[in-house]
């Protein structure tokens, strides 16, 4: 595999707003970043100059501007290094290391549908893919581009206006049913593709680790192929620290002890790369992975 450029660059803060519950957009110039990031990729970030706090957090590209040499991020406030970072206002300088890990492959020609399956802040990454494919699918049949986007309640989800223009179809869902199904993201994704009978041609997922043991195993179940961007502690995003390691099957032996790292071997992993009944599965929220 060819190695991407990566850079170390002082990134300016544009614009940051907040878009939904402890939820805020973060605009930054960074020339070289955006020039080569793709969408799936992520940038280790330091938050403020200093020992506090000591390490860099990780974040997806939610968007990639090249023309206007500028990134974005959406990222939630989960705790220390998120909120010091909500209150960077325009001009300051946030340090960047990027961009980090592989990113998403366009689908197979001639395939079935697009779908991709988000989970709270899981939209983040998704974003930029939906963005592209949008322009990939434009003119083609509806439905063609479907996005099923859930949170726990309708205060935590980017509002309808932000997926305007984009040509995908929106489903939506909340635990509680403050909008769209109520259930999980993953239950209204099933039912969907069972009542109408879809394979999809290509699935991308991101969102907390037991949402994506589910749609790994409904995709290899269903012979579609998908590409989960998954969480993890991380700790330096280019595989010295070994931290955010996941069990995976040997290339001799599947069930044999061997390990990828979500930074430097992911964070994109197809369903079959990961071993998942070797992993422990606790339902927390938020997740803690591109987002701390």
């Amino acid at each position: 595999m060819t190695s991407m450029p990566k850079f170390t660059e002082d990134a300016r803060v544009i614009d940051q707003r907040a878009v939904a519950f402890e939820t805020h957009l973060l605009r930054l110039r960074s020339p070289r970043i955006a020039g080569c990031a793709r969408a799936g990729q992520f940038a280790m970030l330091q938050v403020r100059d200093g020992p506090d706090p000591l390490l860099r957090r990780p974040f997806s590209f939610h968007r990639i501007h090249p023309d206007d040499e500028t990134i974005e991020i959406l990222y939630r406030v989960v705790g220390r290094g998120t909120w010091l970072l909500s209150h960077c206002a325009p001009g300051t300088r946030l340090n960047l290391l990027g961009p980090l890990g592989n990113g998403f492959d366009p689908p197979p020609e001639a395939s079935g549908p697009a779908v991709l399956i988000a989970g709270g802040i899981g939209i983040a990454p998704l974003f930029e893919l939906i963005v592209r494919l949008g322009r990939a699918f434009e003119g083609g049949p509806k439905g063609s581009l479907r996005l099923f986007y859930g949170a726990r309640t309708a205060a935590e989800l980017l509002p309808p206006g932000f997926f305007e223009g984009l040509g995908a179809t929106i489903h939506w869902s909340t635990d509680d049913g403050s909008f769209g199904y109520e259930g999980r993201v993953t239950e209204l994704f099933q039912d969907t593709m069972e009542q109408e009978g879809l394979r999809p041609g290509a699935v991308y997922s991101c969102g907390p680790l037991a949402m994506q043991v589910h749609v790994a195993r409904w995709a290899l179940a269903c012979g579609a192929p998908a590409q989960l961007s998954l969480e993890s502690l991380m700790a330096c995003g280019v595989g010295a620290c070994l931290g955010c390691a996941l069990p995976a099957p040997g290339a001799d032996d599947p069930a044999s002890d061997h390990y990828v790292h979500v930074c430097k071997d992911g964070p994109i992993f197809t369903a079959g790369s990961i071993q998942w009944h070797k992993i422990q599965v606790r339902r927390a929220h938020p997740p803690i992975f591109l987002y701390s």
